[in-house]
């Protein structure tokens, strides 16, 4: 075995209990558990930009682009970003 820090021992509170963070903590016999929790709670990623090898059309003005960017609900080129806008 490894003298290496699992990432599974920095998760959880000061008293090392893992089930409040829904991560996988070992249990008795060596074995990886998940501790469940609702993920009611938590928001999926936004995604604010994408790549297309081929190139994909932009939502706004139709021209394609391998790079496009989340505007008002669409993937536009960098030519219709708005890039003065949050």
């Amino acid at each position: 075995m490894s003298d290496d820090a699992s990432l599974d021992e920095f998760l959880g509170d000061e008293s090392g209990d893992h089930a409040e963070t829904g991560a996988s903590a070992p249990s008795d016999d060596g074995e990886a558990t998940t501790a469940t929790e609702p993920a009611a709670d938590i928001e999926p990623a936004t995604t604010t930009y994408a790549w297309s090898g081929e190139g994909a059309a932009c939502d706004e003005c139709g021209e394609t682009a391998e790079r496009r960017w989340q505007q008002a609900g669409g993937l536009v080129c960098p030519g219709c970003k708005d890039w003065d806008r949050a």
